[in-house]
């Protein structure tokens, strides 16, 4: 999974949430960590953008 824009970060962190208690084992939980992983990839890809343009300024 590989979230691309703002709005597909939106949405995967509102399944996140609902997911957030999933119990151990099951696909949800499954479901969640791929989300939190996806996530976390775009929450550093978008940091790294935001670095690398306070270095052209």
């Amino acid at each position: 999974m590989k979230i691309t824009n703002e709005s597909e970060y939106e949405q995967a962190s509102e399944r996140a949430d609902e997911l957030w208690s999933a119990k151990k084992g099951t696909p949800e939980e499954n479901e969640l960590q791929e989300l939190l992983k996806a996530i976390k990839a775009y929450e550093d890809d978008f940091i790294k953008m935001l670095r690398n343009s306070d270095d052209v300024l």
